[in-house]
């Protein structure tokens, strides 16, 4: 399909039907594509020859595909997607989309997978799970996964996607967020569930029905914990309100309050109330009437909730024994976003530690490196530098050069009071304090 399409085929839209079904040759593949990607209607021999019987066969008896004649017509779309094939609902048209309507691999669902630590775990939950993209890619790594979701469409797609790919360890329940599993835990729970902050109640997949304003995300960030074992990880994508943008966190980290975790939060977009409907109406945007209509709408509701900033990213929680836990905010552009795992294990070590330490200083004695991916970059003749992790969250901090000296001799063996001793610089508060920072951003990784 890439190989066909270009990079921006999996991700096709209404708009790039008719270009992209000129584009594709007739072919096999040429067809299952325009079949299966963009709904074109092929001939039903050209999908035999594009799928085989049994392929064509099974199309039809999922009700992926249907056929009118010598004519066979897609009533899903099947994508690829990170080494998957995902199966889910056609190109979403408006009202005439079905009733429970489960969406596309969508960029949240890839933000998500970013984000998720990949380690071998035992148990996984997927709640809310839709399509069951992220429950496919824990089934990779666990033992035993189970993805539960209230839509019954959702539920049949996710069984569906299993079977596609050949994944056996997955199970699906049916209900609402966290009760098809009542009593147990759970090593990683992840969770992509509906958390637009809206007056609407029109895609399941999109707006919190049922629950008012951000009460869906208060739900799932404050339930998670309860259901993680010890050294469990929960990665859940939510949204949050607040009353102006000077403080925008104070609500989140409020439902992280003496949890048991650990929480590392990620803003990844904001908005006051009038870009955020935009944003989330622009599919309006071709009708005036309808479009103004729908700003003023959502706008009203969102002041009658004294909301003056909406925020929506990741909430990362990692379970553990101790009896101080740390909570840490951050930015990152969703743009630039990168696989994580690994750096949200390193940061989630550091926050372990951070969490005993009462003063920087207190690292002097730990053994540290920066991570494989961290870059040190100076200019000629500027004093300072800019250290950088090229992965992840992309983080970066200017530094002075005496920071620059002790990054330097930081090599996993040494102490950080050894480091300084051999770049031959005074032990001071700032330095350390950036080799806090450093530390709790994952750029550099605590050694044993």
């Amino acid at each position: 399909m890439v190989a066909l399409l270009g990079d921006d085929g999996p991700a096709a839209g209404l708009s790039d039907i008719l270009v992209f079904d000129r584009r594709l040759p007739d072919t096999p593949l040429g067809n299952a594509t325009r079949l299966l990607l963009l709904q074109v209607a092929i001939d039903r021999d050209d999908a035999i020859a594009a799928l085989g019987h049994d392929g064509l066969e099974a199309l039809l008896a999922t009700q992926v595909a249907r056929e009118d004649g010598d004519r066979v017509f897609a009533r899903g779309r099947v994508v690829p997607a990170e080494g998957l094939l995902m199966a889910f609902d056609g190109f979403a048209v408006g009202d005439d989309d079905p009733h429970g309507y489960v969406a596309s691999y969508t960029p949240t669902a890839s933000w998500l997978a970013a984000l998720t630590p990949r380690r071998r775990f035992d148990r996984a939950l997927d709640i809310g799970t839709g399509s069951g993209a992220q429950a496919l890619l824990a089934s990779r790594h666990t033992r035993h996964v189970i993805a539960t979701d209230l839509n019954p469409r959702a539920v049949a797609f996710t069984a569906l996607n299993a079977a596609l790919n050949g994944i056996d360890n997955l199970e699906v329940r049916h209900g609402s967020l966290f009760e098809p599993v009542a009593g147990e835990t759970f090593d990683l729970i992840t969770c992509n569930a509906p958390y637009v902050v809206s007056p609407e109640d029109r895609w399941q997949y999109r707006d919190a029905a049922g629950f008012e304003a951000d009460q869906l995300s208060q739900t799932v960030v404050t339930e998670a914990p309860h259901y993680l074992a010890d050294g469990g990880f929960a990665c859940t994508l939510v949204s949050w309100l607040a009353e102006s943008k000077d403080d925008p966190d104070a609500r989140v980290e409020h439902w992280l309050e003496d949890n048991g975790c650990d929480a590392w939060v990620i803003t990844l977009s904001g908005a006051d109330p009038l870009d955020h409907a935009a944003g989330w109406n622009e599919h309006l945007a071709h009708d005036p009437d309808d479009y103004g209509a729908a700003l003023d709408r959502w706008t009203a509701y969102l002041d009658e909730l004294g909301v003056g900033w909406i925020s929506e990213g990741a909430v990362l929680t990692h379970k553990r024994a101790g009896r101080v836990h740390m909570i840490r905010t951050d930015w990152a552009d969703e743009e630039e976003l990168e696989y994580a795992g690994d750096q949200v294990e390193r940061v989630f070590k550091a926050l372990e530690l951070v969490a005993e330490v009462d003063d920087p200083q207190e690292l002097l004695g730990e053994r540290l490196a920066l991570a494989e991916e961290a870059r040190i970059e100076q200019s000629v003749g500027e004093e300072g530098a800019r250290v950088v992790l090229e992965e992840g969250t992309w983080p970066e901090l200017e530094v002075d050069d005496e920071t620059v000296d002790v990054l330097v001799e930081l090599d996993g063996q040494v102490t950080l009071a050894d480091a300084i001793d051999r770049a031959r610089i005074p032990r001071r508060r700032s330095t350390l304090e950036d080799i806090q920072e450093l530390l709790e951003l994952g750029v550099l990784e605590l050694r044993q």
